[in-house]
């Protein structure tokens, strides 16, 4: 188990923690969102596959694309469709290359630090995706930055994220997190640290970040907010 807690060791960047706390739960990781958000993980994914759709994107980019759930569904979904997913986890990484290793030739995955795809072209994709990753990246505006770069012109980024709920339903969700979350991931996982720290981030994160704002300063248009299940998660969709 790794021996520091994420962002308790300031001398240890949060994008090395963030890594290597990846790397650790990653083998039970998409088990234990699956029951932990109730089955709702699917569905919230299905929501963004179906939006994705519409766009019919030739060439697409999965940032923090984790062991590649989104990119197999949308190969599935989309013909003629190249994907490629980023994620910072070797881990992950490897677990979605054995996943895609022999039905999806259009996927191809690498281990790199999103913040820093420098290595890309720009304007290369028609669309970006990220998908419960932007909270944990440690220079937001650079990912940014370097998304608007690599995207072709009027090309579309959208992100699924974790939202806090305007509604009377935030303080069930509250309830949930608070006293029946913790005991259940304590009860599969023994990496608990983690999953607490996932939670607080993402308390943390829609506290005092705007993503809508964050857009608009990077020059992205026609911003759009699709909210799902009474606002805990949030579609974010906007062109270049």
């Amino acid at each position: 188990m790794i021996n520091i807690k994420p962002f308790e060791n300031s001398r240890i960047c949060k994008t090395d923690q963030i890594e290597k706390m990846f790397d650790i739960i990653s083998y039970k990781y998409n088990f234990i969102n699956l029951i932990i958000s109730l089955g709702n993980d699917i569905k919230w994914r299905k929501k963004i596959s179906d939006i994705i759709f519409n766009y019919k994107p030739k060439n697409l980019l999965d940032l923090a694309t984790g062991t590649g759930n989104l990119p197999i569904i949308l190969a599935n979904k989309i013909k003629n469709i190249n994907i490629l997913g980023i994620d910072i986890s070797k881990n992950m990484i490897k677990i979605g290359k054995k996943k895609i290793k022999i039905f999806y030739k259009n996927i191809k995955l690498i281990k790199a630090d999103c913040q820093k795809i420098f290595f890309l072209k720009k304007n290369k994709f028609d669309l970006v995706t990220i998908v419960f990753g932007i909270r944990n990246f440690e220079n937001i505006n650079n990912v940014l930055k370097e998304i608007y770069r690599v995207l072709k012109k009027k090309g579309v980024l959208i992100i699924l994220e974790f939202s806090i709920s305007n509604n009377n339903f935030k303080y069930i969700y509250n309830i949930y997190s608070k006293y029946i979350l913790l005991n259940i991931i304590n009860f599969l996982t023994k990496n608990f640290f983690a999953y607490k720290y996932l939670l607080k981030s993402i308390k943390k994160f829609s506290q005092y970040v705007n993503i809508e704002i964050l857009l608009k300063n990077f020059n992205f248009k026609n911003i759009n907010i699709l909210k799902l299940t009474y606002g805990i998660v949030s579609i974010y969709i906007a062109n270049k």
